[in-house]
């Protein structure tokens, strides 16, 4: 049996960032002051109690999932094969603005699509990308940039986005691992990484621990070299499909900055992850907590939802992550945003398809404010 459990510290000689740092197998959902929440497995919960950590089971994963992936939930979002149908009906609509372009194909052959919203007059205008559901079960962060897509194609004759797209693009790339997206819908609901087949019988590597950046230098629950674990980070840096179309796009291109939307936690994570340090550039570190900072205000003025701006690290190490990779590599402002809720007792993974809406309604203007920053003035 998976229970979803609550781990405290017992002191400081037994702090929980030890938990953090340990290859102990555990799937961290939460990660607070005073305690973390995990997925569990009993052998693991028992392991962690003998180390002398506080567990309190909160709910079993089944009847987590009875309450939340309902089939009204299922309902309310989009499948690969939908939203590649909702992509091309909206470059069709737009074929002056707009086209879907197949940047690649995952491990079981689907394609991995790119949506260019812009003039395309040629030369080197700016571009800026946003991308959407690296891990599997986080289904928001399909709809977010997906219906940003929208509301710039459908609304690109208004003068704010029109001017946008007549000085540079927009490319978004709602659905980098689709396989593990509709895996999760078909099998396993919690279901995070690709469907890779390991040499060991287990399967998946988190895309978002494969990039080329500081890759395999950690060894921890957060960033894993044991391949059955959630965040197995592959044999090799760029060993997926699925981060090798987004490694090609991003070196022709060369954006001028990048969001990957995930869920959950409603934070606003800039590099690093895989150190504490902060960036040592200043203005590169100035411009993105500003841009961070930015951000978190316009979300929060439009349905009073806070998300928090951090480094990443700040929350839980990482190696091999997209953020640290496209400044790392190509020095742009680079975000990832965690989505809704805050918590699992919201839904964690599964929110409801209700909260759709104002998910995106609350982002929306952080979107903008990031295209406008990086399309009126380019930092490259």
């Amino acid at each position: 049996m998976e229970l979803i459990v609550k781990v405290t510290s017992p002191g400081l000689q037994l702090p929980l960032s030890d938990l953090l740092r340990l290859p102990l197998g555990l799937d961290v959902w939460e990660v607070k002051p005073d305690h973390l929440i995990l997925r569990a497995a009993e052998a693991q919960i028992d392991r962690l109690a003998r180390m002398g950590y506080g567990v309190e089971q909160l709910q079993d994963v089944a009847a987590h999932l009875s309450t939340f992936a309902t089939a009204e939930a299922i309902a309310g979002y989009h499948s690969a094969a939908s939203l590649e149908q909702d992509l091309r009906q909206l470059a069709e609509a737009r074929p002056d603005i707009a086209e879907l372009k197949e940047i690649g194909r995952s491990i079981e052959g689907r394609p991995i699509h790119l949506l260019r919203i812009g003039e395309r007059r040629g030369g080197v205008a700016p571009k800026v990308l946003f991308m959407g559901c690296h891990h599997a079960r986080e289904w928001i962060a399909v709809e977010v940039p997906f219906l940003l897509a929208k509301e710039l194609v459908e609304r690109a004759d208004d003068p704010q986005i029109a001017g946008w797209l007549s000085k540079g693009e927009v490319c978004v790339a709602p659905m980098v691992n689709p396989d593990g997206h509709e895996h999760s819908r078909a099998e396993q609901r919690l279901w995070r990484k690709n469907r890779r087949s390991n040499l060991d019988g287990s399967f998946g590597v988190d895309p978002n621990r494969n990039y080329g950046y500081m890759w395999g230098i950690l060894n921890v629950p957060t960033s894993s070299h044991v391949p059955s674990d959630e965040t197995y980070v592959g044999p090799r840096a760029f060993s997926e499909p699925e981060t090798q179309a987004v490694r090609d796009l991003i070196a022709c291109e060369r954006f001028e900055g990048m969001i990957t939307y995930h869920s959950y936690s409603q934070l606003i994570l800039y590099p690093w992850g895989y150190t504490e340090k902060p960036i040592p550039d200043r203005q590169d570190r100035e411009l993105m907590i500003q841009l961070a900072a930015d951000m978190q205000a316009l979300i929060q003025e439009v349905h009073g939802v806070v998300y928090t701006p951090q480094q990443s690290s700040e929350l839980y190490p990482t190696a091999g992550d997209t953020t640290d990779w496209t400044y790392g590599i190509y020095g742009m402002p680079s975000f990832t945003i965690e989505l809704r809720p805050r918590t699992h007792q919201e839904g964690g993974f599964i929110l409801p398809a209700s909260q759709i809406q104002p998910t995106w309604e609350e982002n929306r203007p952080a979107a903008f404010r990031f295209i406008e920053q990086l399309l009126e003035a380019p930092v490259g």
